[in-house]
């Protein structure tokens, strides 16, 4: 059986959608949905209980928003209770083309090594988002690849992402995007519960190192499809977003790259210029500034 872990915060109707196109398009295994609510502060429009009982979903409410990883491990520990041979983690602003599920599953099973498979991924206008990180994130690539000087070192931004590589064939990747991917039990009896001091963001690179450290690979199958509309639980949050993905990346660059205070600190600096940038356009970033800056300088003990 397949345990499909889909987590939900604020944006009901794409939760709806991304359901419905699981039933659409079924695996040829059984499977069970596991939607986790991350503490909404709002509910649907629709009628959640008919939803859950039309579509046989296991609908878990956790009381507290603990961060994508948190929610995503309560998902993943119920799917592993009920003996799932699988569990897939996707966010709730996918939807499953025909016999995806069923070929990430497929392509899982070829080899006892492969731990996590990922999808092609398609936006709205159909074109395909190159996404997958191709080596391991260290403080070079966070400083040559993750900031504007990509722009001069295009080599290593290109290799990074596999832009170099045909997004049509299957190959293996260092991580896949964190929105969609499907991973073994066995892999998942190893690597999880998934590290929760990050509340957003920074998890593919985390569960790169972390599949390396286990053993497992992790395959790019563009056999597999789906659409992917970007940013549905964060759009609403956009300040609380960022600094959160400043914090989670001080975060990883000091426990799963074991950088010093003063290589971070670069970096850092060139987040706090961008996020003030964005205060020039965005209210929310002028509002929360203050405490942006606490929480990060927190973070990297300033």
């Amino acid at each position: 059986m397949i345990g499909i872990v889909i987590l939900n915060y604020r944006n009901w109707d794409d939760t709806l959608r991304c359901v419905r196109s699981i039933w659409k398009n079924p695996p040829k295994e059984s499977f069970q949905i596991i939607l986790v609510d991350n503490a909404s502060p709002n509910m649907p429009e629709y009628d959640l209980d008919a939803m859950v009982q039309q579509y046989q979903i296991l609908y878990i409410k956790n009381k507290e928003n603990k961060g994508y990883n948190a929610g995503n491990n309560v998902g993943i520990a119920k799917a592993l209770e009920l003996k799932c041979d699988a569990v897939l983690i996707s966010n709730n602003d996918v939807c499953f083309e025909r016999g995806c599920i069923q070929e990430l599953y497929d392509c899982a099973q070829k080899n006892p090594q492969i731990g996590i498979v990922g999808p092609k991924i398609l936006d709205r206008d159909g074109k395909i988002q190159k996404s997958n990180l191709c080596r391991k994130t260290g403080m070079k690539e966070k400083y040559l690849v993750r900031t504007r000087l990509n722009a001069i070192f295009r080599h290593s931004y290109k290799t990074y992402f596999g832009f170099d590589r045909n997004y049509d064939t299957m190959y293996e990747v260092y991580a896949v995007l964190g929105c969609c991917f499907l991973m073994t039990r066995a892999c998942a009896e190893r690597v999880t519960p998934l590290d929760e001091h990050p509340f957003l963001y920074e998890e593919e690179l985390i569960l790169g190192i972390t599949m390396e450290k286990a053993g497992f690979r992790t395959v790019y199958d563009p056999a597999a499809v789906i659409e992917h509309l970007h940013g549905g639980s964060t759009q609403h949050v956009r300040a609380f977003s960022f600094a959160h993905s400043v914090r989670s990346e001080i975060y990883y660059c000091k426990a799963y790259l074991h950088a010093s205070k003063w290589k971070i600190l670069p970096l850092y600096w060139y987040r706090v210029i961008l996020y003030l940038i964005r205060c020039v356009k965005y209210e929310d970033f002028r509002k929360q500034w203050k405490w942006f800056r606490k929480m990060t300088r927190k973070e990297l003990d300033l």
